[in-house]
């Protein structure tokens, strides 16, 4: 992929609203003599998010220092698809993981003052792109995944649309769109996803503030298919 990748921090994402969503691309509606409706869908649906987002301070020049390396409609984001409803990281990962990254074992951080990226993943089956199911292992039920939860492997998101358990600690999970990777035995599945996106206006993200150097705008991403 012959684009910058800027990779927005897990803390940036402090949204008011999320709308995080398939867009399948069909064609508009065509209605048949015979009374029923034809449907032309397109064979690279991708995903798409509308956000609201309100920030200050620190989080606030970060976010401008980060829309600047992408430089508007050139680069591509990496983005955490923060989604609390189908995966609450605040809670299972903890706020301060969420806010500030995962030190080292020493307690410290990278020069930034963040620390790693947090996140939880899960052991694959093999599987094909095109596959409309995979197979997780998962030892705590807290982190079980569930119906309409969305997870990633190697930043090709997913929704999951059902969860059947079975034996030991292995799931089967029904998912859309459609695999659009290989996976190999023991490759780690996001639990929070991560996918790769892009801006269709170089303003995208502009956000105009206050006294109080607080901000509240809105950003709408569409994923990057062609890597």
């Amino acid at each position: 992929m012959n684009r910058t990748i800027v990779t927005l921090p897990l803390s940036l994402m402090r949204m008011t609203s999320i709308d995080w969503d398939i867009d399948w691309r069909g064609a508009p509606e065509a209605g048949l003599t015979d009374g029923n409706t034809q449907v032309v869908m397109n064979q690279f649906p991708r995903w798409v998010g509308n956000l609201e987002m309100t920030m200050r301070d620190d989080f606030l020049r970060s976010w401008r220092a980060h829309r600047w390396q992408a430089q508007g409609r050139v680069g591509a984001y990496r983005i955490y698809m923060f989604d609390p409803l189908g995966f609450n990281a605040p809670v299972l990962l903890g706020r301060a993981a969420v806010t500030g990254g995962v030190p080292f074992s020493t307690g410290e951080t990278f020069a930034t003052g963040m620390g790693f990226a947090p996140n939880v993943y899960l052991e694959a089956e093999a599987a094909s792109a095109g596959d409309t199911s995979v197979t997780v292992s998962c030892s705590e039920a807290d982190l079980v995944p569930v119906p309409g939860q969305i997870m990633s492997i190697g930043d090709w998101p997913f929704g999951v649309v059902s969860v059947e358990p079975i034996g030991g600690e292995q799931y089967r999970l029904g998912v859309q769109m459609p695999l659009r990777a290989d996976i190999a035995d023991n490759d780690l599945v996001s639990c929070l996803a991560t996918g790769l996106f892009e801006v269709d206006d170089d303003l995208a993200g502009a956000a105009p503030y206050g006294k109080l150097n607080r901000s509240s705008f809105s950003i709408t991403f569409r994923e990057v298919l062609n890597r």
